[in-house]
């Protein structure tokens, strides 16, 4: 993405410090890279800053709590990338409840990662996209 969009500054926040990925995004100065906990580091992040456009939840348990907390800061342009929404019957359950969630707008089920918008203006959809 910041190699796409020259202007876009990249945060990732992650529990467990990964040497590779450090260095490649070590590469590109407009990506952080950050060991935290998720929460807080979300929580200190929304607080010195407004929602990013692209919000990308994967690869941790905390999943929903994260959600709630960005959930309270969206706006009319924010997408949200869900990864791995049929992991655990668990996060199937939840991903059902955030497609049904009326604060959510148009999502998308592309069975890998779920893509939710929250558009007001657009009609509240869901869409199944299978690529077989």
């Amino acid at each position: 993405m910041a190699s796409a969009n020259l202007q876009m500054k990249v945060r990732t926040l992650d529990q467990k410090y990964q040497e590779k990925v450090a260095r490649l995004f070590g590469e590109n100065s407009r990506i952080t890279y950050e060991k935290c906990e998720l929460k807080d580091g979300i929580e200190h992040f929304l607080s010195e800053n407004h929602c990013p456009d692209l919000i990308h939840i994967a690869h941790t348990p905390y999943y929903k709590e994260v959600f709630d907390l960005l959930l309270t800061k969206v706006k009319s342009e924010t997408c949200m990338i869900i990864g791995q929404p049929y992991a655990t019957a668990e996060k199937k359950l939840w991903w059902k409840e955030v497609v049904a969630d009326e604060r959510t707008g148009v999502t998308f089920d592309l069975y890998d990662v779920g893509l939710v918008f929250f558009d007001k203006s657009r009609v509240k959809e869901h869409r199944i996209v299978n690529f077989l």
